[in-house]
């Protein structure tokens, strides 16, 4: 796994403890669990559910959502230089009698731009889970910054899925992915995990992430901030100049 990779989901599977995030006031992380057994759950940051006091990091206390069981949940949504949205659960297991699916989606808006690229990660290790139909991954971005996970919308453009199906009974797998997405304002991400298990089996360290950095100003933007360094330079010069003529008169 690359270093990014390695990053992307240690900010995920260590979403509960993270402290020091900043999140615009008016962003909205939200998060749903929703089963196919019937029943789903959601949560918005700072809302009674949210185990975690602080802005941008959503933490779900231990609970169960039409037959399914889930441990150590969380969500983390950063804004600014480095946007990050990150989803994370510890366990996940199916209670039910027969094999169900379980889909979480998490997302927020008012992530800021400008923005060319998202890099994408995931991580899912399953437990007596041979014979189960494919789980998936997939990665949303929303130009229009519309507010997604509300409750399961993930809205704007899907840019990459993953899906992996157990060929042994317990089974890891991670991997990493980067989309060309070219945004100079706000805009929304939505991340949507689709776990399929059978009765009594288990997803464990799970964790999902997405992460954008500022995009490099183009050749011409360059010439032109040079142009206006250069401007303000010449304009403190001539400033100087003639103060210094003013005093010598």
């Amino acid at each position: 796994m690359s270093h990014s990779t390695n990053k992307l989901l240690m900010a995920a599977a260590l979403a509960a403890g993270i402290t020091g995030f900043t999140s615009a006031a008016n962003a909205a992380l939200q998060l749903t669990l929703s089963s196919s057994a019937g029943g789903s759950f959601s949560c918005v940051d700072n809302a009674a559910c949210d185990q975690n006091a602080a802005i941008g990091i959503l933490e779900l206390e231990n609970g169960s959502v039409g037959g399914f069981n889930y441990f150590g949940t969380a969500s983390v949504a950063n804004m600014g230089n480095t946007n990050l949205l990150t989803l994370s659960s510890l366990n996940v297991t199916n209670t039910n009698a027969g094999t169900g699916t379980l889909t979480i989606t998490v997302g927020a808006n008012n992530f800021t731009g400008p923005v060319d690229s998202i890099s994408e990660s995931g991580a899912i290790t399953f437990i007596n889970n041979l014979g189960a139909g494919a789980s998936t991954l997939q990665y949303y971005a929303d130009p229009n910054n519309v507010q997604p996970a509300n409750p399961t919308n993930a809205p704007g453009t899907l840019l990459f899925t993953t899906s992996v199906t157990p060929t042994s009974n317990n089974q890891s797998f991670s991997g990493n992915n980067v989309s060309p997405f070219a945004d100079p304002n706000l805009f929304s991400m939505t991340e949507v995990a689709t776990l399929n298990l059978l009765a009594g089996a288990s997803a464990v360290n799970f964790g999902a992430a997405m992460e954008t950095t500022a995009a490099v100003p183009e050749p011409a933007t360059w010439a032109m901030m040079i142009l206006g360094f250069a401007g303000v330079g010449l304009t403190a010069y001539r400033r100087k100049r003639r103060d210094r003529a003013v005093r010598l008169a």
